[in-house]
């Protein structure tokens, strides 16, 4: 009898508290909703969800504020995330690639990259570029793989360390082609787009961000950019399918997730939000600024591309057997 009590007053318990979570997913948001970024602050990602979180707090009356918890390639932040309030409350600002590479490359993670998450949309794409120095005598990305076919692991290039996306497309292109370039990494791709300039390296692979600037200024000349049709951003600049690689297409990306279990109409609520902030002409034009195509998604589609970002990076990292330095 003790045990039926027990149950009847947890039955109870459960019933009277739907009202009251029904009404905060009707009344979402009625307070401080705070985006969780995995980098530090002045970074493209910092920057990207800055933009969005500012045209959100517009629409809400409510503050959107961006909380930077740096470090471990994006996981401690994923990890805070995926352990909060599934309410809507504390959102997730991710790169799917980043996110898909760290959750093979850091081991015991306390989250599962796909299953601890629920997709609420994409902010924006952005390629990775092949940029070499402008006095540089290599042409086209077909002229770096015929180099680094005659000399086998001589021909260099940057990337913004090992295990990060630009390392892992450029050795993605390298095994496709069938050859082997000589990794150089730096602690960004700021670092290694200043590498190249300087002649440190053949070529380097990095994010649109850091090689507008120095093609603008005509410090570097972009050979080829990763995204699967050629860019807004590079009109000029073939795509590496087009150039060398058929097939190939390895996007950067951003978007926000929210941990699992959060109420399908909070996500909605959301996803609406942030889709029509990126459809005010001021925001795509601070996205292009730095470097990223505004292409919004809904919740469906954007959890179906992380875990296809997951899926595909995964692979490459078992593939090719890379590893963190």
């Amino acid at each position: 009898m003790r045990a039926l009590a027990r149950l009847l007053c947890l039955v109870l318990a459960c019933a009277a508290a739907l009202p009251a979570f029904a009404q905060d997913a009707a009344s979402f948001p009625n307070r401080t909703v705070r985006i969780i970024v995995g980098f530090p602050p002045g970074g493209s990602s910092d920057v990207t969800a800055r933009i969005v979180a500012e045209r959100m707090s517009e629409e809400w009356k409510q503050p959107v504020i961006v909380e930077n918890k740096p470090g471990a390639a994006s996981t401690i932040a994923a990890a805070y995330v995926a352990a909060s309030p599934a309410d809507g409350y504390t959102i997730l600002h991710l790169g799917p690639g980043t996110h898909a590479i760290s959750s093979f490359t850091y081991k015991g993670l306390a989250y599962d990259p796909v299953k601890s998450f629920a997709g609420i949309g994409n902010i924006a794409f952005s390629p990775f570029v092949v940029v070499v120095p402008v006095d540089s005598p290599f042409k086209s990305l077909r002229e770096i793989i015929d180099a680094a076919k005659a000399k086998p692991g001589q021909v260099s290039y940057a990337s913004s360390g090992s295990g990060g996306g630009p390392n892992l497309v450029t050795e993605v292109i390298a095994s496709s082609a069938g050859v082997k370039f000589l990794h150089v990494p730096y602690k960004g791709t700021g670092p290694a787009a200043a590498a190249a300039v300087a002649g440190q390296v053949n070529f380097a692979t990095v994010d649109s961000a850091s090689a507008i600037p120095y093609v603008k200024g005509g410090k570097l000349r972009a050979l080829a950019v990763t995204t699967e049709k050629r860019s807004v951003l590079f009109k000029d600049v073939p795509s590496v399918a087009e150039a060398a690689v058929p097939g190939f297409a390895y996007p950067s990306a951003v978007g926000l997730a929210a941990p699992a279990g959060t109420p399908r109409e909070v996500v909605l609520k959301i996803n609406a939000a942030l889709n029509r902030a990126l459809a005010q002409a001021p925001v795509r034009e601070r996205l292009e600024a730095l470097g990223f195509e505004a292409a919004p998604m809904s919740p469906d589609e954007f959890q179906a591309f992380l875990a296809g970002e997951v899926a595909k990076y995964g692979k490459v990292v078992r593939d090719l057997g890379l590893k963190v330095d």
